[in-house]
């Protein structure tokens, strides 16, 4: 284990990773999930942003952004579909994540399958569509 004599991007992203990997112990305990985000700091002080969600019993995190969705679903004309329901766009498939009511042309949150990456499109790319399988 190295000693961190100043704080920097490099030795900050390692730290990151380990505080992710030490919480896996207490997101299992307590049945949450545990996500140490973005940092702000100086040379001697950090201070890290974490965020905790709870977990339904189908294993999927209930986030803010997933609530949102019951909400605004059916009032923008895509309420066929749920979160966790799978689309292929451009030949990829993404697991409907949330709706964001802050971005107004791209509110839909999507997740591809596989990489985890997240991205958001807008309530039209959905039309239309039908959800895969789960």
């Amino acid at each position: 284990m190295a000693t961190i004599k100043e704080f920097n991007k490099n030795n900050l992203k390692a730290l990151r990773q380990d505080m992710n990997a030490a919480l896996a112990k207490l997101e299992k305990q307590y049945g949450i999930q545990i996500n140490v985000g973005n940092a702000s700091f100086m040379a001697n002080e950090v201070t890290f942003k974490t965020k905790c969600n709870t977990v339904s019993e189908g294993g999927t995190v209930i986030t803010k952004e997933a609530q949102n969705w019951s909400l605004y679903a059916e009032l923008n004309g895509v309420g066929q579909f749920s979160i966790g329901d799978r689309i292929t766009l451009q030949g990829k498939v993404f697991e409907i994540t949330g709706w964001n009511t802050r971005a107004k042309k791209s509110p839909v949150m999507i997740r591809e399958v596989g990489t985890n990456k997240n991205y958001k499109c807008a309530k039209q790319v959905l039309m239309g569509k039908l959800p895969m399988t789960k």
